[in-house]
């Protein structure tokens, strides 16, 4: 197995000091800087702790676009539920599952990865292979999209065959966001390495689910079809892709970047970025046979009420993956910086101090979609989807536990551990599709969420087995240990309290508070919190709970 070498658990007195090679964006010794009033760096400038700092606080501004992304979202959907009819918003759901599957297989996994190697050559200061990293991203994503609607153009019955026919047209609208979001995924990657969290939080998290809302209340005031939704949709993210490349030459600018943007100097590190890339196609089948795999069998199987129902519920459950999606846009790029230069230490100090802080930030999301389940479906939804509680609650225990252990997968392959990740992904994969194909005919949407709960758990528990001997470290690191036993002990007392007594959603939501309190208390000196936001200590009850 692939570890980090011996010589990586010391640091050399340069990184010990926060010292770097001279760096043409760092500003003058001295300036004060947005993170804490130390003297500024360059992102991945500083050592392990810097970085760390800056990490946790840049991504703590992408944890509230996603707080406001999600806002959006789910005031989005609750109004597509109620405007359209179940049979169209399944007709709807079922689309924009393909789209998020054609994005993904666009990019042939350079989407999110893109940032390590943007990372690992910026670190080196080797700005040519920097941006044919780019190059190579974006054109593999222009010529995957060229092959791929015209495939479906000329083969559109043979390709999107569904249960319900009346679905083909909004599938042929939506399949144009596939690229449109390919591309998009560039830019944050791109954002993450120049470290530009506020690009990031603009663009990603306010703009385009902003743009999507006001499509949906113009759905609604004028009581339009379907197809206007899916059109309103792709029109977002042409708008959203332009305000991209705007907001990306500003970004350059400041960095001073631009400067060293030199196209007949580029080159394309092709065999570095296909050779990691490619095998780890597999990481993306995987998250897909979880997102669209099960939709495409229930679609199969049963009929677009019962996609509803699931899908319904899905955007909900998955929220408890959103403080995680927030806080690995950023980790990618250090941990890569951290693994070229082999500080094995503060990579594994970094990945369980992320880890364990995403899991305390994540947890009251966990009680609204897990123990509360009932009372939240029924909130949002009516009484139409009161059968989809369950399902809620089964998604949420799966995607939880995978937020809860942290960056795994995403460790181990910068780490270098593809052959393994690749074995996992596919063994995991198949086993979604397969316990779909044999539950889903006889249990429906709830077999779907069975599947996904038991390839969530178990993906992870492989991952985490084999980061053990990877970073040297335990199943749980010592020092977390208390963290994560507060988590389970509150999660299972206030689950067993939730679903025996059913007390109602106020009481519900007070006990969940008291939980998450006590979470945070007991994952104080865990987590950093005062450390990584020193203001925040000027707060009277909250210089008690940090």
């Amino acid at each position: 197995m692939t570890t980090l070498p011996e010589r990586s658990e010391k640091s050399t007195p340069a990184k010990e000091t926060g010292t770097a090679p001279a760096d043409p964006l760092s500003p003058p010794d001295g300036e004060p800087d947005a993170v804490g009033g130390e003297s500024a760096r360059a992102w991945g400038t500083g050592n392990a702790h810097q970085m760390r700092r800056s990490h946790v606080r840049g991504s703590s501004l992408l944890v509230v676009g996603r707080i406001l992304t999600l806002l959006l979202t789910t005031a989005t959907q609750v109004v597509v539920v109620r405007a359209l009819t179940k049979s169209d918003f399944g007709a709807f759901s079922y689309a924009l599952s393909l789209a998020a599957a054609g994005r993904t297989v666009l990019s042939l996994g350079q989407g999110r990865m893109l940032s390590r190697f943007m990372a690992k050559y910026e670190e080196h200061r080797d700005y040519d292979r920097m941006y044919g990293a780019v190059v190579l991203a974006v054109g593999t994503i222009v010529v995957t999209s060229l092959i791929g609607l015209a495939l479906i153009l000329l083969f559109p019955g043979q390709l999107l065959s569904t249960h319900d026919p009346s679905t083909m047209d909004v599938v042929l609208i939506l399949v144009i966001l596939a690229p449109l979001e390919a591309l998009d995924q560039v830019f944050i990657s791109i954002f993450a390495v120049f470290s530009a969290p506020g690009a990031i939080f603009f663009r990603k998290f306010l703009f385009t689910p902003a743009l999507r809302l006001g499509v949906v209340l113009a759905l609604a005031f004028t009581h339009s079809s379907v197809e206007f939704l899916a059109i309103g949709y792709v029109a977002a993210g042409i708008v959203g892709l332009v305000v991209s490349v705007a907001v990306l030459v500003r970004v350059l600018r400041e960095r001073g970047l631009l400067e060293h943007m030199r196209p007949r100097r580029t080159r394309l590190p092709f065999r570095a970025v296909f050779s990691f890339s490619t095998p780890m196609i597999t990481g993306e089948l995987l998250q897909l046979s979880l997102v669209v795999g099960g939709v495409l069998v229930l679609a199969h199987y049963q009929p677009a009420a019962e996609v509803a129902s699931y899908r319904a519920v899905f955007n909900p459950a998955r929220l408890n993956t959103a403080v995680l999606g927030a806080f690995v846009t950023l980790f990618l790029p250090m941990a890569a910086r951290l693994y070229e230069r082999h500080d094995v230490e503060g990579l594994r100090r970094n990945y369980w101090h992320t880890g364990a802080l995403v899991a305390v930030l994540t947890f009251p999301i966990f009680t609204l979609t897990g123990p509360l389940a009932h009372d939240l479906t029924g909130l949002l939804f009516g009484a139409r989807y009161s059968d989809s509680a369950i399902i809620l609650a089964l998604l949420s225990i799966g995607y939880y536990f995978n937020t809860a252990l942290g960056f795994n997968a995403y460790t181990l392959q910068i780490c270098g551990r593809i052959r393994f990740l690749v074995g996992v992904n596919v063994f995991i994969a198949a086993l979604n599709i397969g316990l779909s194909l044999v539950l889903v005919p006889h249990y429906g949407a709830v077999a779907v969420a069975v599947a996904n709960l038991v390839a969530l758990v178990l993906q992870n528990v492989l991952n985490q087995l084999a980061l053990r001997r990877t970073i040297r470290t335990g199943f749980i690191h010592r020092s977390y240990l208390q963290c994560y036993l507060a988590i389970l002990v509150c999660g299972a007392v206030l689950w067993i309290f939730q679903w025996t007594l059913r007390p109602g959603l106020i009481v519900g939501l007070i006990a969940a508070t008291a939980a998450s309190l006590i979470v945070l208390v007991a994952s104080r000196s865990a987590i950093e919190l005062g450390e990584s936001f020193p203001e925040l200590r000027r707060v009277p009850v909250v210089r008690w709970l940090l």
